[in-house]
């Protein structure tokens, strides 16, 4: 019996010095995909801290867009704003053709910016248009490219990697 257990033992020891030799799955390289060509490069509130009732909060979102896009492409940039405790928030939505935007160039080949700023404001109220309370909120920007739809609408060709942070809001 204790032979049995010595030996037991020996090959759990064996098995957990093993183990830390060799990384296990979980902590291997995930290889997951492209990086999306639609990118956020940066948010900027103002003003920080946000003072309810004074000002709006603008929020300026500058997209860098593909090389290639699409004719009747729409840029569709979302920000979702939520409270500390998760019981309020707001989605702001803007959406705005791209290639119109477009100037063609010398060989007749459309050149669209590279990067596009969309702005964005927020009175301070959530979901029920109620005014919210003080205290730390936290921001979701993403961007997504949509092409026009046969039957029900544009259809999401490309989106962003999500873009957070965290701003103030203040009473006086």
């Amino acid at each position: 019996m204790m032979r049995t257990v010595a030996v037991a033992l020996a090959i759990g020891a064996g098995l957990l010095a093993a183990s830390f030799h060799e990384p296990s799955h979980a902590a291997s390289a995930k290889i997951r995909g492209r990086t999306p060509d639609l990118k956020i490069l940066s948010v900027e509130a103002t003003p920080v801290p946000f003072f309810l009732n004074e000002h709006p909060l603008t929020l300026t979102i500058t997209v860098t867009l593909p090389k290639s896009i699409p004719d009747d492409a729409l840029l569709d940039v979302t920000t979702l704003i939520t409270s500390p405790s998760k019981t309020s928030f707001r989605l702001l939505t803007n959406r705005q053709a791209v290639a119109s935007n477009a100037a063609t160039g010398a060989d007749g080949a459309k050149s669209l910016p590279s990067q596009v700023q969309v702005m964005q404001t927020w009175d301070g109220t959530d979901h029920t248009k109620h005014v919210v309370a003080d205290g730390m909120y936290d921001y979701q920007v993403q961007a997504k490219l949509m092409v026009p739809g046969k039957k029900n609408g544009p259809l999401m060709r490309e989106a962003s990697l999500k873009k957070r942070g965290k701003f103030e809001v203040r009473t006086r």
